[in-house]
Parts: structure tokens; C-alpha cells; sequence
């Protein structure tokens, strides 16, 4: 079963790209267009985790926090975010927060989560199927791993041009490339859900 592109440049194009971009990224991400489109990833991406409140929560790839921070609003417990880039977890200063560098493929945190959530993070692994199991890794027994991805689709190919301009190939997701990394990490994808134009949001639970 073939699995999407991954990022095809240095990691060290994407961690330079949103050291850049850090101090007013979660800003930015509250104005305009970006922001019509969160609203609607949210709704969709909760819609799939269950109940939040009393649950532990791992959120990997957090960039300046926002999903962490709607976990931790929602009453998830012992919230932990995880990024490559060292500018955006500087950014995410929340005491409900314990926020960490590190890397999706290869962070070992010693414990495991009820909720594991991964939003706009596969698409810049240069190891996506690593990533997926490192995060399969940190699921409780009976936990769900939430991922939001960009598609394959017209509209996924023109966020792909829009990060090429900055040095970067993003990865892009069908439903079926999603289950062939979902597989050999000891996953099933149980609810794939689109977000028009080129989001989908997916939840996985271990086999």
C-alpha cells in the first residue's frame, strides 16, 4: 500500500521556517482566512477525541500551542506538547502546559497518554510512518490518536506550492495512504472526516 510524500528537504529548512515565524504565529493564525479555516478544523477535530475533560493529553507537533491550549481548556489533564522548534515552545508559556523540544519520530517521554493529538505536524516529518508509530508509542491502552492532515486533492497541492516558496515539500494524505502507515504502527484508522477544502481530520486506536 504506498504512503504519501514525505518532506523531501533538511529538517533543518522547516525548523528555520517557523523559527521565523514564532513570535506572531499564534497571532496570525487568529486573523482572517487562517482563522475561519482553524474554527472549522477544531469543531472537527473534537468532534473525534470524545470527552476531553479528566484526560491526559499529548500534544505532538504543537507549534505555539493552540491545540494544546484548547485541550487544556476543554479540562484535559497533565497537558505535554512536543516541537521540533525551539522558538515556538518558547512562545507557548502556559502553566497548564509542560511543553518540550523535541522531535515527532524519536521523543520518548517516558509515559503514555489517553488523547494523543497530531495537527499539521505529520505533513512535515521527513519520517511520517516513524512519527505515527512514535505516537502510537505514547497511546494508552483504549486512548485515541487524532491526527488533522492536509489531502491529496487540488486544494492540498496548492498548500504544497505555498510551502515549496519556503524551502519545503509537505506531505499529503489519501485515506488510503493514511491506513498504510497506520498499519505496521499497530493502528487502525477508525473516522476519517474532511474539513473543505484540503483538511481531513482521522482518529486512531490501537489494534
Amino acid at each position: 500500500m504506498p504512503v504519501p510524500c514525505p518532506t523531501v528537504v533538511p529538517v533543518q529548512n522547516v525548523r528555520r521556517h517557523f523559527a521565523g515565524r514564532a513570535a506572531t504565529y499564534q497571532a496570525d493564525c487568529g486573523r482572517g482566512l487562517w482563522a475561519w479555516q482553524r474554527r472549522r478544523e477544531e469543531a472537527r477535530l473534537f468532534s473525534l477525541t470524545g470527552p476531553v475533560a479528566g484526560r491526559t493529553a499529548l500534544d505532538l507537533g504543537c507549534g505555539s500551542g493552540f491545540y494544546a491550549r484548547r485541550l487544556a481548556d476543554r479540562g484535559a489533564e497533565a497537558v505535554t506538547a512536543v516541537d521540533l522548534s525551539p522558538e515556538m515552545i518558547a512562545a507557548l508559556d502556559d502553566p497548564r502546559i509542560a511543553a518540550r523540544v523535541g522531535d515527532l519520530a524519536t521523543v520518548r517521554l517516558e509515559r503514555r497518554f489517553d488523547l494523543v493529538i497530531l495537527a499539521g505536524a505529520l505533513e512535515f516529518s521527513p519520517a511520517p510512518a516513524a512519527a505515527l508509530a512514535n505516537a502510537g508509542n505514547h497511546l494508552a491502552e483504549g486512548g485515541r490518536l487524532v491526527a488533522l492532515l492536509p489531502r491529496d486533492n487540488w486544494a492540498g497541492r496548492l498548500y504544497r506550492r505555498f510551502h515549496r516558496r519556503h524551502g519545503i515539500t509537505v506531505g499529503l494524505f489519501s485515506r488510503r495512504d493514511l491506513d498504510g502507515l497506520a498499519a505496521p504502527a499497530g493502528l487502525a484508522v477508525e473516522a476519517w472526516r474532511t474539513v473543505f477544502p484540503f483538511a481531513a481530520a482521522c482518529r486512531m486506536v490501537r489494534r
